[in-house]
């Protein structure tokens, strides 16, 4: 499963503007990292005739210089319709843009009456880079922030990048992401402890050893976006919620596409694959079983009729020949059969004496229909049961009774 990640330049979208990239096999492993025009990109139909690189999954990325962190309280009873107005006067004192020009992220998982971060960046800035993405056939999937704030103090870490040219340190601690440029007095002022990594980008990475006097940690720009990739933060919130659904259905179809190509779920594949196999084995051997047995007692059956009525040539419907053939020999001797008007009638006495005469009697298909015979539910239910253990089926439907050999 192809992952395309894109960080979105400071200076917005453009036809013409290079954006950095990734382009990973499996979401976990770099496989190209470089920068394009947006025509140019990896899976793009902008202003290319050619057939589009096959991308499952799409990944806006923002860089840390473009948000900035804030911590609020949020209120109990807050709907989502009203988030954004109750976020703009929570944070309206710490903001050096007027609120209608932001956009707000609330941290996944942000529970009422709780303190959450909030992430903040240019709202116009995010949005037209999102559906300039989209006119050129890449639908985001999700948009994360290049860094986040750490959980715990043990957690926080200092990153050399260089940022557009520009070399910056980038400090992520507990109380948000924060931005310094990499000089000595920078350094100074954060007195970043020798036992803790610091880690740099190859393009800062001999800077940074200089001023820090020590080893670092390097890092590539791609190994970086990857790692922010891995993080549960979606930024696309609140004014960007109109473009959720589209991105849900994107992200469904990539944890599929998943599922079916990344290597990380082979196993998983492999295991159904065998799980059905082994289910589908099991059916067919149960029914080849089930065949068996059914064969043997149709055997059995054919068996009891030929030996019973030797005169029989031809098994069709054991049963059903079984049962004429025992019919033929009561008419033929003069006995009476378990649906004979006789018999019938004479198990219906016996099972209920005290039962009022019919008013009519009806005798159809070896079925007998007594008419207007009313007894109470509990006399009725001994008259079914002592029926049953005489071979006679009974049928009550209001005051009519239908008696019939089983």
């Amino acid at each position: 499963m192809a992952t395309l990640l894109l960080t979105l330049p400071r200076t917005g979208l453009q036809a013409g503007t290079a954006l950095d990239y990734v382009l990973s096999p499996d979401g976990l492993r770099v496989g190209t990292a470089s920068s394009a025009a947006l025509a140019l990109l990896p899976g793009s139909t902008a202003g290319s005739s050619s057939t589009p690189e096959r991308i499952h999954d799409v990944v806006l990325l923002v860089g840390a210089a473009q948000l900035s962190w804030h911590q609020v309280q949020l209120p109990k009873g807050v709907s989502h319709s009203r988030m954004r107005a109750v976020l703009e006067g929570l944070l309206e004192d710490q903001l050096l843009d007027e609120p209608a020009v932001l956009h707000f992220a609330l941290a996944p998982g942000a529970a009422r009456a709780t303190t959450a971060w909030v992430a903040v960046c240019d709202k116009a800035w995010l949005r037209d880079g999102v559906q300039a993405l989209e006119a050129a056939g890449l639908t985001v999937s999700r948009i994360v922030p290049e860094f986040v704030p750490s959980e715990t103090t043990d957690r926080d870490a200092l990153y050399a990048i260089d940022d557009a040219g520009q070399a910056l340190l980038l400090h992520v601690h507990k109380h948000g992401v924060h931005a310094w440029p990499l000089l000595p007095a920078t350094i100074a002022l954060l007195n970043w402890p020798q036992d803790r990594p610091l880690q740099a980008e190859p393009a800062v990475a001999a800077m940074a050893e200089q001023m820090f006097g020590r080893s670092v940690v390097l890092q590539s720009r791609g190994e970086r976006a990857l790692g922010a990739c891995q993080s549960d933060w979606d930024l696309a919130q609140l004014d960007l919620a109109s473009s959720q659904r589209s991105r849900s259905i994107k992200r469904l179809g990539s944890a599929w596409q998943a599922l079916l190509h990344a290597p990380r779920w082979r196993a998983l594949r492999w295991s159904l694959v065998a799980l059905l196999a082994v289910n589908i084995v099991g059916l067919n051997v149960r029914a080849a079983v089930e065949r068996a047995d059914l064969e043997v007692q149709r055997k059995t059956m054919d068996a009891v009729l030929t030996t019973a009525f030797p005169t029989t040539q031809v098994v069709v419907d054991a049963p059903v020949q079984m049962q004429r053939a025992v019919d033929a020999l009561q008419h033929a001797t003069g006995a009476l059969g378990t649906r004979d008007f006789e018999t019938l009638l004479g198990a219906w006495a016996r099972a209920a004496p005290d039962a009022p005469a019919p008013t009519s009697i009806d005798f159809v298909n070896g079925e007998l229909q007594l008419h207007g015979v009313s007894l109470p539910a509990a006399a009725l239910a001994n008259a079914t049961l002592s029926l049953k253990t005489q071979g006679v089926g009974l049928k009550a439907t209001g005051s009519d009774i239908a008696l019939k050999g089983e």
